[in-house]
């Protein structure tokens, strides 16, 4: 009662306002909004909306959808209790356990199956969600090249069989959305005493992906709105020590240690945990007998070899099952669960047919982030591996791939006593080195260099040699490239044309994955490796390279073992990251909405119109050319193909009918569409919470009614699904976003065509249907990294003045500086986001001027040109004049609108004396007059005050002159006699303060 009392006063202003104040959020404990979480981290689900707590309103029932468009993981839960435990009247809201609690519920992002475990128990999964009753759900699927499921040719008259194995090379740019979620994770032979019980595939959550909240109050339509959370992602670093190993050293010997750095692999702060780490010897250098692994990438490929059934595994090495010790070995090995490849036997311990290549390091310690495992000296290291002994040269590779972010991936070498070797690098086309690359057919592709005098084999002409360039991520590339010597008997061998490097998912025409077409296919983020081998190889092979078909048993090529260059020993690499940027990273959303006039607003008329435009720098793949992001880039090179072709689908023809089972037009996208079977007017998403709607009956993403008007089909008859689109969360009306760079090599996406808010005379048709306080959404997966993903949100007005002034845009006006010193360069930086993709501001009325402290204008300008790669910002620079000092003032007036003003001070004031190294007239010989200066250091420093005492030759003072804050005093002689004067000056100034005096001659005559 007493709570009613104090807030019944707050009642009629409440109801006059609108119920915009509704905001979800992930929080902290306290309820502090956050946009980045750790995986294993548990997060709380907050709702701050100060009217409810105004009105004295303790809890309220809400619906919401968590979900990760890049693995499809979700939690959904309709009729949730939220309740109001920020403080009374406070308005700050937790999602609760139950009606009445105080036990909030809390969400972890990621955990392991079983801590305890080692190491199977280490594989990544979802977590829990305490108090909720509820686990996640799905998370288990990812993009699958169908040549890789089903072979080469796909077959086009019947679904893929879907399984986890490897059939072939991606050659004919098909893929399909794969569930893995129920899958044996777990392909066992043996049963050796490491043996495990196949486990399912179960759901993850992947660093740098991001988490989308929707949250919808059954109390209140319009009250529905998003947030989203980044989930940390750090760079790992391997370093293996010693670099050099040998024999004989005996005790002196140091140990061979491990040691890889990675933060985000920490998600137990009270656990020690375990990473895995893989070791192969001379990788690539030798044809296997029976297997196809001899290097990295085909391990995690086909996953290992199998000595019990003399086959490859064919199992691809993915997140549920790195963690895996899936088949025995033989030999020393017998009985030993791991992974293994084919060497040769020679180099292998008698009867041993396999080397162990898998390994898992522990944590230095609880919440350290770093992982060790020590081999021992080098024969400890041999034995581990399986091998009879390394010979001179060695070189042994460890390659560390973060088990739950594929793109995180790098390698370290060690080498067998001290034998040259050669050495690989990626460059740019000046030959270079470089450690980031930029995909894009307009950023000039990758260039390889390599020296090795040993391959120069012909002295009279230029010989040739072969590198892998391969990037681990999931299936990606894998390419053999042939480079040319530069010159007749230099050793050097580049490649003097650039390797296009391009995206698996063009913006425009989708999935573009090929196997052995000499294009690099890459995703940003990614790592991507060069191997270079000084072996030479079968000329039929190399005759075979670079046909786009990797199924046609020439790839990889064959070593020619009988050759006279066959250094088997002599391994190099290069490693280069892919160059990216995220349009939400956690802190700022580089996306926004555009009113018909491109002015960013926050809210909309229900007259009004949306455009939508997107900041993504490494969207902006050929700085020449303006570029095109479609918003349906999911798709692959069958286009009569709906859906993710597992199961049998009926084509899209255009033209629905009732009763149409009408399926989606590109590859799925859990959770947010998908058709499940059968069609109709099933739910077919996960995004739109069901409840506190006018008609809550089967309201999800484009559903509208049921059968035939239940078709999922955006406002301009667009089938799912797509990647960029606008939404009405409340209408579930939707429209596909295709968006257009706004200039050559600006990465500002803005969207072709805008989106009519609302049409009473035909609502829905060809418009969003929307009602005043209604949520449209706006949502934007980036092609080339699947874990950029980005959601904004606006409400349409409920009418009044107010509900159609666009909101004010970022604005500000700063210097490089807050002081200064005369003679000092200025820089004055604009940040207004209306202008955001401009070249420049323009205006005739002088947009920027510069002022003293009592106005007088110091510079103006009518051009302010953009800073490159800052959208919204631009700069100019002004040498500041000697005699000013004081306040300075810049003031920047729009253009266009006279009323949007901005500015900023700063001070310029004489640099502090530090010392006087004279004082002297000038002129020195006067007739009438002249003036003192004092030469003082720092150049402009100005004393506090200057004396000078002159007399005559008899010692007689004839004039005393003062001043204060100058470095000249001029004197008047005109009355005296002409003559020599002797004249003794003293300077005061300084901090603190100090005194210099001297003295000299100055003459008059006339």
């Amino acid at each position: 009662m007493a709570r009613k009392g104090v807030l019944i006063g707050l009642l009629v202003a409440v109801l006059a306002s609108t119920a915009w104040g509704f905001e979800p959020y992930f929080s902290n404990a306290a309820g502090q909004k956050i946009g980045t979480v750790w995986e294993g981290q548990r997060v709380y689900v907050a709702v701050k909306d100060p009217e409810k707590g105004a009105c004295g309103i303790d809890e309220f029932l809400a619906d919401l959808v968590i979900f990760d468009f890049k693995t499809g993981a979700y939690f959904e839960a309709p009729g949730e209790v939220f309740r109001e435990l920020g403080g009374i009247g406070s308005g700050l809201y937790f999602w609760v356990d139950a009606p009445g609690s105080n036990t909030k519920v809390t969400v972890q992002i990621g955990s392991r199956d079983d801590f305890l475990t080692v190491p199977t128990g280490q594989t990544h999964v979802m977590g829990d969600i305490l108090g909720a009753l509820r686990l996640w759900t799905e998370g288990a699927w990812e993009y699958v090249d169908q040549n890789l499921l089903a072979g080469d040719p796909f077959g086009l008259a019947a679904p893929v069989a879907v399984g986890t194995g490897f059939v072939d090379f991606p050659r004919e740019r098909l893929t399909a959305r794969v569930t893995f979620e129920g899958f044996v994770a777990t392909t066992l032979s043996g049963g050796g005493p490491g043996a495990v019980t196949p486990t399912l595939v179960a759901g993850r959550f992947e660093n740098n992906d991001t988490l989308v909240l929707i949250v919808a109050d059954q109390t209140d339509e319009r009250n529905i709105d998003q947030d989203q959370v980044k989930i940390v992602d750090t760079v790992a670093k391997l370093t293996v020590t010693p670099s050099r190993i040998n024999y004989g050293c005996g005790p002196a010997c140091s140990n061979i240690i491990v040691k890889i750095e990675d933060k985000d692999e920490n998600l137990d702060c009270n656990q020690i945990e375990y990473v895995p780490f893989f070791v192969i010897v001379n990788p690539g250098s030798w044809n296997p007998a029976t297997s196809q692994i001899n290097n990295f990438c085909a391990l995690m490929l086909r996953g290992g070899y199998d000595v019990t059934a003399l086959a490859d595994m064919d199992e691809p090495i993915r997140w549920y099952n790195i963690y895996d010790e899936p088949v025995v070995g033989n030999g020393v090995f017998a009985g030993v669960n791991s992974r293994y490849i084919e060497y040769p036997a020679a180099w292998l311990q008698p009867g041993t047919a396999v080397g162990r290549v898998l390994f898992f390091a522990a944590e230095t310690a609880v919440d350290s982030g770093v992982f060790e495992f020590n081999f021992g000296n080098i024969e400890d290291l041999q034995a581990a591996l399986g091998f009879n002994q390394f010979p001179m040269g060695t070189t042994i590779a460890f390659y560390y791939i973060d088990p739950n972010d594929f793109d995180d991936m790098t390698l370290a070498t060690i080498e067998v006593g001290n034998r040259p070797h050669s050495q690989t690098f990626i460059t740019d086309a000046n030959g270079i080195p470089v450690q980031e690359v930029r995909i894009g057919a307009g950023w000039g592709g990758l260039y390889v260099r390599v020296y090795d005098a040993d391959a120069n084999v012909e002295a009279c002409c230029q010989d040739k040699v072969v590198v892998h360039i391969c990037d681990p991520h999931n299936e990606d590339d894998s390419e053999y490239y042939i480079l040319d010597e530069i010159s007749n008997d230099s050793g050097i061998f580049f490649s003097q044309s650039g390797i296009p490097l391009l995206p698996v998912w063009d913006a425009v025409s989708g999935y573009q994955l090929v196997f052995d077409d000499w294009r690099i296919q890459s995703f940003n983020e990614d790592t991507i490796f060069v191997r270079y081998n000084s072996v030479n190889y079968t000329q039929a092979t190399l005759n075979a390279l670079g046909d786009g078909n990797a199924n046609d048993t020439f790839f990889p090529p064959a070593i020619d073992a009988a050759a006279s260059r066959n250094q088997e020993w002599d391994v190099s690499f290069a490693l280069a990251k892919a160059y990216d940027t995220q349009v939400f990273d956690g802190t700022t959303h580089h996306m926004r909405f555009l009113n018909g006039q491109y002015q960013p607003v926050d809210t909309i008329p229900l007259s009004g119109s949306l455009y939508l435009e997107v900041t993504d720098l490494d969207q902006n793949e050929h700085p020449a050319m303006r570029e095109l992001i479609f918003g349906g880039w999911n798709k692959d090179a069958l286009a009569g193909e709906q859906g993710d072709a597992t199961v049998t689908r009926t084509v899209y023809t255009g033209a629905p009918l009732a009763g149409t089972a009408l399926q989606d037009a590109g590859e799925d996208s859990a959770p947010i569409w998908w058709v499940e079977l059968p069609a109709g007017a099933e739910d077919s998403d996960r995004m739109t919470p069901q409840g506190g709607v006018t008609a809550p009956a089967n309201v999800f993403l484009g559903a509208t009614g049921p059968v035939a008007a239940d078709l999922n089909l955006s406002i301009s008859q667009i089938p799912e699904t797509v990647k960029v689109f606008m939404w009405n969360a409340q209408r579930g009306t939707w429209e596909r976003m295709d968006l257009r760079e706004t200039a050559v090599g600006s990465g500002i996406f803005r969207s072709t065509t805008c989106v009519l808010v609302a049409d009473s005379r035909n609502p829905g048709d060809g418009n969003l249907a929307s009602k005043p306080g209604d949520t449209i959404m706006a949502f934007y997966q980036d092609p080339s990294n699947h874990s950029d993903v980005s959601i904004i949100s606006i409400k349409v007005n409920e009418g009044g003045a107010g509900g159609i002034t666009p909101p004010t845009v970022a604005l500000s006006v700063a210097f490089d500086r807050a002081n200064y010193n005369p003679g000092d360069t200025v820089t004055i930086t604009v940040t207004d986001e209306q202008y955001a993709g401009a070249m420049e501001i323009t205006g005739a009325a002088k947009p920027l001027i510069l002022k003293t402290a009592d106005g007088t204008e110091l510079a103006s300008w009518t051009q302010i040109p953009a800073v490159s790669g800052q959208p919204g910002k631009f700069r100019v620079s002004y040498v500041l004049p000697a005699n000013v000092t004081g306040t300075i003032t810049a003031v920047y007036t729009d253009p266009l609108i006279a009323t949007r003003t901005a500015q900023a001070q700063a001070t310029v004031a004489a640099p502090v004396l530090t010392s006087v190294s004279d004082v002297k007239p000038v002129p020195e010989v006067f007739s009438t007059s002249t003036a003192f200066t004092v030469y003082a250091q720092p150049a402009g420093a100005v004393p506090n005050k200057v004396t000078i005492a002159v007399y005559d030759l008899t010692g007689r003072n004839v004039a005393t002159l003062t001043g204060t804050n100058t470095t000249t005093v001029s004197w008047n002689g005109g009355t005296l006699r002409n003559g020599a004067y002797i004249y003794v000056w003293t300077v005061e100034g300084g901090n603190p303060v100090q005194t210099w005096t001297d003295k000299g001659f100055v003459y008059i005559k006339r």
